[in-house]
């Protein structure tokens, strides 16, 4: 409890501070979102409305310079842009009541000064008599006045915030000056209190020291046991981590092969699947060639029954021809004499039909036999796409495969590289643990004869507080036997890679250095009166700390 107080002090402190601190934070928020927006909205919006009456008479009074006149009209309707600018991000901030009633007049006939002012600014662009003067009667009849009502309400309005300001700067001064009183109180009765507390506890520490002085002899005689405990375990570590460190070597060596001969198969699997690559390309051409071909032959066929049509015709065209000669030669018969030379000619004519008659029926028995063969030959040929649209499938199915398992050896290879990665660092730690249990085991005995010096002291502690010393607790120091160092590791001082085994050199710490023996009364000065006879059933006791004493 009395350790808990002045946390308990420190927090009151500080929420009274923070409490101060977010009030003052609130101020500033306020200031820089509100105030200080709202100002500089409120002085833009002023400047540019009088830099709109500065270019509105400066345009009016230059009724001929005609670049004077643009230069300012330009100005003008810059100005008007600024001060719609500022207006719509004055509007935006939020408003206290006396603000809003101040510029209510403002807002009221905003739409009317804005179409006026656009009015103003259309007609000094004409730059004619007639427009400024349409200029001088709408400044009369009311632009002039609502541009004194933005003067006078951005005036108002910034006094508003300036007085805001103030009222804020007070209010801060004086929160700073009640948190400073509050801290300067709360921290001086905290002080007198963790005093008394102290000196409270002070009382209480000086006899609970004989306690603590028994339990540090306890302790110190377990330390020393187990301390020759851990000198026996780290000797036996060293041995065990310079048979890991062995064996991981031959580990590393493995997997070194191992990953050469991965390489390899991974290298071959590439090939593969290069030489498949290509067999699916040569496969794929010859599968879009056998397609030509079969659209070859199509045609073909098309071609021949479209002759056998053709030879159709001429053989209907021979056998009317030799109708005709028949019909001519009885023609001929009829005549006589005179038709002789006639019939000749119908004899010869139909000779010629029938020859021709013949030699289309021979083309037509060609042209059949060329249809059944070329049909033959376009059935093998659809039937060879088939078996080639199959082979091009399982070319495909080949070349996935062996890419798939140029994939996998690849991974492959890369895993046992990081796998030989990983038992290189782990060879490289087994090292270091190796020398770390060898420096382990020298620790230890110093350590022993440490906790022996610990005793002593607590022997002297014992002395100022009791007023004598306890029977010496004598200890034989255990020396463990040295481990034998593996041949495996040498010694260099920067890391060396030699048959995948990366050596280093293991620094022995220095052996911290014992100082002379000093006694406890020369740590903790106890100088006041002994305890009366009747706090120590073996007598008095020697010299027992007080307040005066801390």
């Amino acid at each position: 409890m009395s350790a808990i107080f002045p946390i308990f002090a420190f927090i009151a402190i500080s929420a009274l501070n923070i409490n101060g601190l977010s009030k003052m934070g609130a101020m500033l928020t306020e200031a820089y979102t509100d105030v200080i927006p709202s100002l500089d909205d409120l002085g833009h919006m002023a400047a540019s409305s009088q830099a709109l009456s500065n270019h509105l008479w400066a345009t009016l009074a230059n009724p001929t310079d005609k670049d004077f006149r643009k230069d300012h009209v330009e100005k003008f309707k810059a100005a008007f842009a600024e001060y719609t600018k500022y207006q719509s991000a004055y509007e935006a901030t939020p408003f206290s009541e006396e603000e809003s009633k101040n510029y209510a007049k403002v807002k009221d006939k905003k739409e009317a000064f804005a179409k006026a002012t656009e009015t103003i600014a259309a007609e000094l662009g004409k730059h004619s008599p007639e427009g400024d003067e349409k200029v001088r009667e709408i400044f009369r009849d009311g632009w002039r006045t609502m541009a004194n009502d933005i003067s006078e309400v951005t005036e108002m309005n910034t006094a508003i915030y300036q007085k805001t300001s103030k009222e804020n700067t007070i209010e801060k001064d004086d929160l700073y000056r009640q948190n400073l009183n509050i801290t300067i109180f709360a921290s001086a009765f905290a002080i007198f209190a963790l005093i008394g507390i102290l000196m409270w506890m002070a009382q209480r520490i000086s006899h609970t020291v004989e306690n603590i002085a028994n339990a540090l002899l306890t302790s110190g005689k377990y330390v020393t046991d187990s301390i020759q405990q851990l000198s026996a375990t780290g000797q036996t570590l060293s041995q065990a981590s310079t048979s890991a460190a062995a064996s991981l070597e031959e580990t590393v060596a493995s997997l070194e092969e191992m990953s050469s001969m991965v390489k390899m198969n991974s290298d071959n699997a590439k090939q593969a699947s290069a030489l498949s690559q290509t067999s699916r390309d040569s496969a794929e051409q010859g599968e879009k060639e056998i397609h030509s071909l079969i659209s070859s032959m199509h045609e073909i066929s098309s071609s021949s029954k479209k002759i056998e049509e053709i030879i159709t015709v001429i053989d209907d065209i021979a056998f009317q021809t030799n109708l005709l000669a028949l019909n001519a030669a009885v023609e001929a018969a009829r005549a006589g004499e005179q038709g002789k030379g006639f019939a000749v000619v119908a004899d010869a004519v139909r000779s010629l039909a029938q020859k021709s008659a013949v030699a289309a029926k021979d083309i037509s028995d060609l042209i059949k036999d060329s249809v059944q063969k070329i049909d033959r030959g376009t059935k093998i040929a659809d039937h060879s796409g088939t078996v080639l649209n199959n082979i091009v499938i399982s070319v495909k199915k080949v070349a996935d495969l062996n890419h798939e398992i140029s994939a996998a050896s690849n991974e492959q290879s890369t895993g046992i590289t990081q796998v030989g990665k990983a038992m290189n660092q782990l060879d490289q730690s087994t090292q270091m643990n190796a020398a770390s249990a060898e420096e382990i085991a020298a620790s230890a005995e110093e350590l022993l004869q440490q906790s022996q010096n610990m005793q002593e002291k607590v022997q002297d502690l014992n002395a100022v507080i009791l007023g004598f010393r306890e029977n010496e607790i004598k200890t034989t120091p255990v020396v463990a036997p040295k481990a034998e160092k593996a041949p495996a590791i040498k010694t260099s001082e920067t890391p060396k890679a030699k048959n995948n085994v990366v050596e280093f050199e293991m620094k022995k710490k220095p052996t911290p250095k014992v100082t002379a023996k000093s006694t406890a009364a020369a740590v903790i000065p106890f100088d006041e009166d002994e305890d009366p006879p009747e706090f120590n059933s073996n007598g008095p006791r020697g010299k027992v700390g007080t307040t005066d004493g801390f």
